[in-house]
């Protein structure tokens, strides 16, 4: 995801053009890469947020909707190190 920013998914025989962007992630963890995903097919785009943050030897990956991924984060967070 990180070496092209741009490609193609093939289902069947239709086509989904996928774009990805760095985006910010909150002050969670060791590490949080971000990215937004433009999905584009058949005149219509989806965006989704997926946001990585590793916290010692636990990784939580969040995808959705880019509002909703803010918002829940940190919650998701605390619910995985809780079940640690």
């Amino acid at each position: 995801m990180t070496g092209c920013p741009e490609y193609r998914v093939l289902t069947g025989s239709d086509a989904i053009d996928v774009a990805t962007r760095k985006t910010s992630a909150p002050q969670l963890g060791d590490e949080r890469p971000s990215r937004l995903l433009t999905f584009s097919a058949g005149g219509q785009e989806s965006v989704v947020k997926q946001t990585a943050v590793r916290t010692g030897n636990l990784l939580l990956i969040v995808s959705g909707s880019p509002a909703l991924v803010d918002r829940h984060l940190d919650q998701a967070l605390a619910k995985a190190t809780a079940a640690r």
